[in-house]
């Protein structure tokens, strides 16, 4: 998980957590957002509270906030908490607060959550186990061990750097919710392909995102033109991804029997 002053950073500069890279994307798995949208959508209900954890600029959750009844936006960063309130506020979905908490210890009540999510963000299993109620679920968007691995291995350094010689990175999420007491129902790959239009767009990108956070277009320069070099083609500077998503849930409660 990177840290808050990151993604503050990245708030302050392009006023949000997105990218404006101009890019073409190709997902021969499926876009891991949508199949990700899809899935909290599908879990949403009367009276369901969703916690959204590393929630960002909302953007993401504000899409399937619609589906519950609360819902609840946390993160460390106050200025993409900032905003997060001012999409909520443009949206005008006043059953969405955007809260600073910290997700080793959000502060809130044992068995009170339907649905927490978290896209690449912390995934603290114990914590999350303890807020959910007995059958609620959890969904996790994870990145994996081959995520953007020749721009890395170029650089000498990034998000999970070096990881591709180690076991899948969606294992570990897997068995942290396991050993938490919860039951993991999903585990689904997904690799794709982003074609940016120009060095300028993948420059932009990697000042957006962490893969790596101490990018610096002047101090990298030599690497990255030999990336952009080695990864032109038709369609634009190539760049390998991969995502993965993780469902779990906690089990329901048992009845007491009346023998």
């Amino acid at each position: 998980m990177m840290d808050a002053e990151f993604y503050s950073r990245v708030a302050e500069r392009f006023g949000g957590y997105f990218s404006n890279a101009r890019s073409t994307d190709i997902f021969p798995d499926g876009r891991p957002d949508a199949v990700f949208d899809e899935l909290v959508t599908a879990l949403g209900a009367q009276n369901a509270q969703l916690l959204d954890v590393g929630c960002a600029d909302g953007r993401s959750l504000l899409r399937v906030s619609s589906a519950y009844s609360s819902v609840i936006g946390m993160d460390l960063s106050p200025a993409m908490l900032e905003c997060a309130a001012r999409h909520r506020a443009d949206a005008g979905l006043e059953h969405v607060t955007f809260e600073l908490r910290d997700a080793t210890d959000t502060g809130l009540p044992d068995g009170s959550i339907d649905v927490v999510t978290s896209r690449r963000g912390p995934l603290i299993a114990r914590e999350f186990e303890r807020v959910l109620r007995p059958g609620g679920s959890f969904l996790y968007m994870g990145i994996g061990e081959q995520d953007a691995r020749e721009l890395k291995e170029t650089l000498g350094r990034g998000q999970n750097f070096g990881s591709w010689n180690g076991r899948p990175l969606s294992e570990e999420p897997a068995q942290e919710l396991s050993d938490a007491g919860l039951v993991v129902t999903t585990n689904q790959a997904f690799r794709f392909e982003e074609f940016y239009h120009s060095a300028d767009d993948l420059d932009t990108f990697l000042h957006q995102v962490p893969i790596v956070d101490t990018y610096d277009t002047a101090a990298d320069k030599e690497a990255f033109d030999r990336y952009v070099a080695t990864m032109a083609t038709d369609q634009g500077v190539r760049l390998s991804r991969h995502w993965f998503i993780v469902e779990a849930r906690k089990p329901a409660a048992i009845a007491p029997s009346h023998a």
